[in-house]
């Protein structure tokens, strides 16, 4: 009994000082095309201590959120036909994300529970309660209904944002979960208050919050240098041959040389050298959400080619080392830009959404239409 209480969760919150080892554990998930992922078990949480903090005694963070509490909205049973969201004047892309958010089954969960506006200090327009707001419409709602409340404070979700205006749903995703972690620090204190071990403590750095490491290996010495960086999202190229979200994966991971003007400057060797610099995944986050990075710059700046994608994702190919249990996802949500011309610039945004018995909903604004097949 207390092993199995230990595991779920009283070594992250206990205050005493201990040493932190990294459990087995299952990583439940997946998502794609620029959208989210949806669990698909349920495991112990990432190590909270990533090997570039170097530290000789590791006392555990201020935890902002218990992981244990973040588990059972992970496993909650909650599904619904997606609600239509009204079209206030190219807000497609809001829209999409939006439907999003309210199917990633731990946030919606949580903000279904009523707890953050409950807990929430915070002074003038939320996000976080709004979007709490609009989640519990979305579930209890039958017909269509305006997000305005949402649309009509976009600055304060990204300054680069405008209302009416076209926007991309990646950039708007991605301010979205950037601003809901704000608010998650801001009422423990502040980002400058916490150390970043602590920042990765909170209910968003458990739903989407993962890591990446950069390898870099001296051709001469063989020494290995190892960088590490937090993510709440996955940017993959899909230019070249790429023709499926494994060859997106693999492109990504591949080894690149460093060589000629660019070499790398090796500490032991003391001298700039050939060497090897490798990206890949190395915390799998329980919710993966991947881009597809299709928009590039001029006139006609999107690459509008065909790349498929399997329902399940193994992602073991894409990290940094071997892990006691294999990181598969399984897909919930697609978001797909729809253009003319091939035009980066304007288009229209529509989204797939899976309902927990396995039905695929297409989503268009305020138009739900059920699919029997993605």
């Amino acid at each position: 009994c207390q092993g199995k209480h230990w595991k779920q969760g009283h070594r992250l919150e206990c205050p005493r000082k201990v040493v932190v080892s990294r459990d087995k554990r299952e990583h439940a998930l997946c998502a794609l095309d620029g959208t989210l992922a949806k669990p698909k078990k349920v495991g112990f949480p990432p190590s909270q201590f990533p090997p570039y903090l170097g530290l000789a005694n590791r006392e555990l963070p201020q935890i902002l959120f218990p992981y244990r509490d973040f588990l059972k909205f992970f496993s909650c049973n909650i599904s619904k036909v997606p609600c239509g969201l009204i079209n206030c004047g190219n807000s497609c892309y809001a829209n999409v994300v939006l439907q999003c958010l309210a199917s990633t089954r731990p946030l919606a969960a949580y903000l279904l529970h009523g707890m953050h506006q409950e807990a929430c200090e915070r002074e003038g327009w939320c996000f976080m309660c709004e979007l709490e707001d609009h989640v519990q419409k979305a579930f209890n709602n039958q017909m269509p209904f305006s997000p305005i409340k949402i649309l009509s404070r976009l600055r304060s979700i990204g300054n680069s944002l405008g209302y009416g205006r076209q926007e991309d749903a990646h950039e708007f995703m991605r301010l979205a979960v950037d601003c809901m972690q704000k608010i998650c620090l801001d009422e423990a204190g502040g980002e400058t208050t916490l150390d970043a071990r602590t920042q990765e403590t909170t209910l968003i750095q458990h739903i989407f919050g993962g890591y990446l490491q950069s390898q870099v290996v001296c051709c001469q010495c063989q020494q290995r240098s190892n960088l590490y960086e937090n993510m709440l999202d996955l940017s993959v190229g899909i230019q070249g041959n790429v023709e499926s979200l494994e060859d997106a994966l693999k492109q990504f991971t591949s080894p690149e040389w460093l060589d000629g003007d660019n070499k790398y400057r090796c500490d032991r060797c003391n001298a700039y050298v050939r060497a090897k610099k490798r990206l890949s995944v190395h915390e799998a986050p329980n919710i993966l959400t991947i881009a597809l990075k299709r928009f590039q710059g001029g006139k006609f700046g999107k690459i509008n080619k065909k790349v498929t994608f399997p329902e399940e994702l193994d992602m073991v190919p894409y990290m940094s080392g071997t892990v006691d249990t294999p990181p598969a996802y399984e897909l919930y949500a697609v978001v797909v830009h729809v253009d003319m011309l091939n035009a980066s610039y304007f288009g229209h945004y529509v989204c797939y959404v899976r309902a927990g018995n396995g039905a695929w909903f297409k989503v268009d604004d305020s138009k739900v239409s059920r699919r029997w097949k993605f």
